[in-house]
């Protein structure tokens, strides 16, 4: 079928050589993906239960769930959208705030939507604010209801969502409609392909070109190449980095950890991102004790917290980046942490 080859041929694009879970999940989604047709018949009888509205896919990190999804969203001509979950959900607060005052407001937001989009890919569906699950309770519902096709991606299976949170009884009832209208199907499988993509391009990553590396670590597993965010917030300060965005955060050895910076600021940087990239390594003595000490205390917290980290040394190696004496029993640590930090075992027993 032309449709699965187009479907397998990008995923091969990207790294992934689709298993027999995968294989077997997108036969199966290209049998209910949307059609100007049966998006019009969904209109026009909202409430049939025989309707497909969509398909939510949930798994382990690093299945390939975001990438297969953006594949079977990518054939489809049809008027279409695609937000992470933290973006669309900013969306729909800044919405509801143009339309504070009006009569219900939430249904304008709603209106805004299905007058513009006939598909939705929401990435990395997540629910932890009880405002939030309210807001969605309503639009969820409100999208399907109206016809709009959902692509979600999460980490966990709808009936896990909002765990012990506040009202979740609202919540749980509008996931439980929504089990009946889209299409549950989990993403089985060991084999963790961002890992494996990341990993094999940061093996090169002791090049001189260590800019073109990480951007394409970017563009391949993050789906991203404009319009990266070039400053971060930690502990209400504003850094400056090389990129960022809710996955991932880039930046220069040099620049960031010649800041001001202390350990919970570490700490959230750990908590708060699902993998960083550090480059633009230099030799350094006891002249820049303090940017060595930050970064010191910085490795600590990452290794502890078994943070997903890559470095690209651009020909310095980990060794030779501390020359300095002061600190020498506190860098022979950071060293070997360093080092181990490069190794596939490491990345292997990352955090999910």
């Amino acid at each position: 079928m032309l449709v699965d080859k187009n479907i397998i041929d990008d995923l091969k694009n990207q790294g992934i050589e689709p298993d027999i879970p995968q294989l077997d999940f997108i036969h199966r989604a290209i049998k209910i993906q949307p059609s100007k047709k049966n998006l019009l018949s969904r209109l026009v009888l909202p409430k049939r239960a025989s309707s497909t509205s969509g398909i939510y896919l949930w798994g382990k990190v690093g299945r390939g769930k975001t990438v297969i999804l953006r594949s079977l969203y990518k054939q489809l001509n049809l008027r279409k959208a695609e937000f992470h979950y933290l973006d669309l959900m900013r969306l729909i607060h800044s919405k509801l705030k143009d339309y504070r005052g009006s009569k219900n407001p939430l249904d304008k937001v709603n209106n805004y939507f299905y007058s513009k989009y006939d598909v939705l890919l929401i990435d990395e569906f997540q629910v932890e604010d009880v405002a939030d699950a309210m807001i969605l309770s309503n639009i969820i519902k409100a999208f399907i209801d109206k016809g709009v096709y959902l692509f979600l991606s999460s980490n966990a299976h709808p009936n896990d969502l909002y765990k012990n949170g506040l009202q979740r009884e609202k919540f749980i009832e509008v996931m439980q409609f929504m089990q009946e209208r889209v299409e549950v199907f989990e993403l089985k499988g060991e084999h963790d392909y961002r890992l494996k993509n990341i990993y094999e391009i940061t093996k090169e990553g002791h090049g001189s070109d260590s800019d073109k590396q990480i951007r394409s670590i970017i563009k391949l597993n993050f789906n991203i190449e404009e319009n990266l965010n070039t400053f971060f917030e930690v502990n209400e300060r504003s850094f400056k980095c090389i990129a960022e965005n809710h996955d991932f955060l880039w930046v220069s050895f040099k620049n960031y950890f010649s800041q001001p910076t202390g350990a919970n600021d570490f700490e959230e940087i750990c908590n708060k991102y699902k993998w960083i990239f550090i480059n633009d390594f230099s030799i350094l003595d006891d002249s820049n004790s303090d940017l060595i000490r930050r970064f010191i205390a910085f490795i600590d917290i990452a290794y502890i917290n078994k943070v997903n980290i890559s470095f690209f040394y651009e020909g310095i190696r980990p060794e030779d980046i501390y020359k300095g004496e002061t600190m020498s029993l506190l860098w022979e640590r950071c060293e070997s942490r360093l080092i181990e930090m490069g190794t596939d075992e490491y990345l292997s027993n990352k955090k999910n």
